[in-house]
């Protein structure tokens, strides 16, 4: 093989693992990434150290649901929560009677480790104001999630993306 073959199959190989960098690059960034759960704030739901997959399409477009589980900046530190919307805008979440409801209703939550919530500052009653969402961790026992009920609603922008998959532990994997 002459030099000038070799140049251009060293070429050719370099442009393909920098293209692949940039894809990958793209899909993480605007499409799809993974995180890792760190606590037990969203149990029974997710567990501490499952591994999940982030739709990040969600964030660039606004578009969530009471109930989704989203990735989002956390506003107190360093690093990003998950956690389970539980407000959107326009809506007043409450707890009442260590129960939590949306626009005077109370909801059906039966994926939480406790059957009671409580508020765990002298707030019980928040307006979740344009841009706005209220989230809770799924794990209601005392202390047990770092939440709305402390810092408040969070801005939409912060969130990152909707989980929608556990793919690791391999005994649990499947659809959120």
């Amino acid at each position: 093989m002459d030099e000038q073959n070799l140049g251009s199959i060293l070429k050719e190989w370099l442009g393909i693992i920098a293209s692949a960098f940039i894809i990958a690059f793209v899909i993480h960034t605007f499409i799809l990434s993974s995180t890792i759960i760190d606590g037990s704030s969203m149990n029974p739901t997710l567990e501490h150290r499952d591994r999940l997959l982030v739709n990040r399409v969600s964030a660039h477009l606004n578009r969530y649901s009471r109930g989704d589980i989203v990735e989002f900046k956390a506003p107190d530190r360093d690093g990003d929560y998950i956690k389970r919307i539980i407000g959107l805008p326009g809506d007043v979440v409450e707890i009442i009677e260590e129960s939590v409801y949306v626009n005077g209703e109370k909801i059906v939550e039966d994926y939480t480790s406790a059957e009671n919530t409580l508020a765990t500052r002298d707030t019980s009653r928040w307006i979740i104001e344009e841009g706005e969402a209220f989230v809770l961790g799924d794990n209601r026992l005392p202390g047990a999630s770092h939440d709305s009920r402390s810092f408040g609603p969070i801005p939409i922008k912060s969130i990152v993306g909707t989980a929608f998959f556990r793919f690791l532990p391999p005994g649990r994997i499947g659809r959120l």
